[in-house]
Parts: structure tokens; sequence; C-alpha cells
């Protein structure tokens, strides 16, 4: 599968798994788990994407730089950015001292007020270095606001981090106290 088309079906994969299991209908397991097999007939039923196998889905999986997908006894969930409630059975880990947060300039009134909360989302996403935390940024505005979470001194105060994937850490709502902004 051309790279191009393997982007599309991870999209589309990550609306389902992370949002809408629905728009295909299926059910996601407790813990967001859903048979490979299974996900790609559902896919498949769908016209535009009648092409997709088993081995598409186990494709996009394998070669997604972020780990956005994990795969467990021949079923596969999406490790991060869920909306809908599921108990993933995280367990707590404790983070580096400090992790990064690209956020929209518009944003940054209330996050000095209110600290960073999940939005839409069961976690607030973290990033292990700047230059991802930038990349992320970029989605939402094309000059972001890099936010420095320090995130040890956090975790020492009882906030739950985790890691989701090798570019990602998720986190409770975290406190302006532990937010370092820009200058």
């Amino acid at each position: 599968m051309d790279k191009r088309l393997r982007r599309k079906l991870s999209k589309f994969m990550s609306l389902i798994l992370r949002h809408r299991p629905e728009v295909v209908g299926i059910e996601l397991e407790r813990d967001g788990f859903v048979g490979i097999e299974e996900l790609a007939g559902a896919i498949s039923s769908l016209e535009q994407w009648s092409w997709v196998k088993p081995e598409h889905i186990m494709e996009v999986a394998r070669e997604d730089e972020k780990g956005r997908f994990e795969i467990k006894g021949g079923k596969i969930r999406a490790r991060y950015g869920h909306s809908i409630p599921l108990v993933l059975g995280y367990k707590p880990v404790e983070p580096p001292e400090f992790l990064y947060h690209g956020t929209a300039r518009r944003n940054l009134e209330k996050i000095k007020k209110e600290g960073l909360r999940p939005m839409e989302r069961n976690f607030v996403h973290l990033s292990p270095d700047l230059e991802t935390a930038q990349e992320v940024g970029r989605r939402w505005d094309k000059k972001p606001v890099i936010l420095k979470i320090k995130a040890r001194a956090a975790f020492k105060k009882g906030i739950f981090f985790t890691k989701a994937g090798p570019k990602t850490y998720l986190s409770e709502p975290i406190p302006p106290e532990f937010i370092i902004l820009p200058e």
C-alpha cells in the first residue's frame, strides 16, 4: 500500500477506534480493542474502502511512527486520543522532569487561568520533546505556543501520567502551577 493510502486509512482507523466505532457498525470492547478481522470487514463494507483486508490494518499499525495503535492477540486498539469512555488499563509511570504541549495561541489566556484540560479527549496529551510538540501544535496554529510542563513535580503531587506511545504521554489535567509559559 502506498504511503498516501496508508495515511488515509490510518486517519479513518483513528476516527473509528478513538471516537466513532458506529460509523462502521462495530462495538469496541471495554478496553478499546476490536478484532482485526472484524475491523477490516467493517471498513471494507464501505464502497471506497472495499479493498481493505486485515493485512492492511496490520501494516498501518506496524508502520505508524507515533505508535497510535496497539495489537494484541488478533485485536487492535488506539493507544491514545479517545473521546469515548473506555477502561484502557494504563499503568502510571513517572515522567521525565519536563514534557511539552503545543497549542494554539488563542488558548493561552484560558490555560494561564485553568491549566491544561483534556478538552474533548479523555487525557491531556504531552510530548517528550520540543519538535513533537511543535508538530502537534501546528495542527491548531501555524505558529503554536509550546508550553513546558513540570511533569515530574506534577507526578509527585499525585497527577497521573502514562506513556501511551513513543512520542506521547497522557496525563490528568495539569494545574497552572506546573506549566512554564513561553516568554
